[in-house]
């Protein structure tokens, strides 16, 4: 992961260019950017992962995979292999292959079918890009070479004055480390990462600081960013972690969405803080409720579709209906496994995303009871303080008074 950030920021530093990581599921490694792409762009951009790690999964490690979309931007994207495996793309842009003209900007409105006043968004969003034109194709090769090779650290030899020549290992503050040192480094992150796996919370939590480490050097003038490329560094991580563990892809799939999307949305290092403690939380949660191992299939089964879906109108009879067993039957299981209902565990995975949607203090108590599922106000104030022993009004003012 070190080696692969230290690549990516490589890339960045050198050409100017966003970079960004992610894996064979589509999940943000990392987000390297001036956070200046309008929302349109960013969702098109999502859409072309299909089609490009399908190009890269067919070819050899050397190939880079070349794409413009329909906005005339243009993306270049090179696998991440572990052991041959493919595990994911780097993608590098968006940039430019021609120069800004009101020609072009009129043709990307008329071929995405978008209103006349995006002309000025766009041509503000263009003029702020590199416009490459052929030397894209060298940049191409470089990062063929970047990424399919190990990565390898230059020795800077400096000039006292003109008579004078030393050689010497130019060490960016005090970030680099001896070699025992990050063997330690490593060591500990994976008992780290283990504790995930076994679904232990508490050493979990104790082992969080040592994974994360302080790596707000490698964004100069930008911490939060780099505080949020460590963020989904992590949610990665701990995915993989809960993976291991028996957790079901479907399920894993929509914690790690979750996180990224409030990784990327978050605007202080406090949000990031709880975050992390959320992720660990809730992944460490999963591994210890929800493994495969613990359940049989009809259980497994009515989890994962609650767990997917808890947000709507469901109830036994949905679930049941829904996995394809008889109500009476899951109903038996599913008390027998959990020690709990499955309307009482719907209303508690309920509750849970709502203690989580509360911490983050951005939505109301109304808003958030209807996202995660109630159609009435008040019966979600009612459920939640059975569960939680506390309103959900002194719940939100307690957390805004600690922060």
């Amino acid at each position: 992961m070190d080696e692969l950030l230290s690549k990516c920021w490589l890339i960045k530093n050198a050409f100017h260019i966003d970079v960004h990581a992610v894996d064979d599921q589509f999940q943000t490694i990392l987000h390297i950017s001036d956070d200046n792409d309008p929302l349109i762009i960013v969702e098109a951009r999502k859409k072309m992962y299909v089609e490009l790690q399908q190009a890269l999964e067919k070819e050899n490690k050397n190939s880079l995979c070349f794409h413009t979309d329909s906005f005339q931007l243009s993306y270049m994207a090179v696998a991440i292999r572990e052991e041959e495996q493919f595990q994911g793309m780097v993608l590098v842009g968006p940039f430019l292959n021609e120069k800004v003209t009101d020609h072009l900007i009129w043709n990307v409105i008329k071929d995405n079918h978008l209103e006349n006043n995006w002309f000025k968004p766009l041509e503000t969003f263009y003029k702020s890009l590199d416009y490459l034109a052929q030397s894209y194709l060298a940049i191409g090769n470089l990062l063929v070479n970047i990424f399919v090779n190990p990565l390898i650290e230059s020795q800077i030899i400096t000039l006292k004055n003109r008579s004078e020549h030393k050689q010497s290992n130019i060490q960016p503050q005090d970030h680099d480390l001896s070699g025992s040192d990050v063997k330690l480094r490593y060591e500990t992150e994976k008992r780290f990462l283990h504790f995930v796996e076994t679904g232990d919370k508490e050493q979990a939590m104790k082992g969080l600081r040592v994974y994360s480490g302080e790596f707000l050097y490698r964004v100069p003038g930008n911490p939060l960013r780099a505080r949020k490329n460590i963020n989904f560094s992590l949610n990665t991580m701990l995915r993989l972690a809960a993976a291991k563990g028996g957790v079901e892809p479907p399920y894993l799939h929509s914690i790690s969405e979750k996180f990224a999307i409030n990784i990327e949305s978050a605007v202080t290092m406090s949000e990031l803080d709880g975050l992390e403690f959320s992720m660990i939380e809730e992944y460490c949660d999963a591994v210890k409720h929800f493994a495969i191992k613990g359940h049989s299939s009809v259980v497994k089964e009515a989890l994962i579709y609650i767990h997917l879906h808890y947000h709507e109108a469901i109830n036994l009879q949905t679930v049941a209906e829904k996995i394809g067993y008889n109500r009476s039957y899951l109903a038996k299981k599913f008390k027998d496994e959990m020690n709990i209902s499955v309307i009482d565990y719907i209303q508690k995975k309920r509750v849970e995303e709502a203690v989580f949607l509360l911490e983050q203090n951005q939505l109301s108590i109304t808003e958030i009871s209807y996202l995660v599922g109630f159609n009435s106000y008040n019966y979600f104030c009612k459920v939640f303080k059975e569960i939680k022993g506390i309103s959900a009004t002194k719940y939100k003012n307690n957390k805004t008074a600690d922060e």
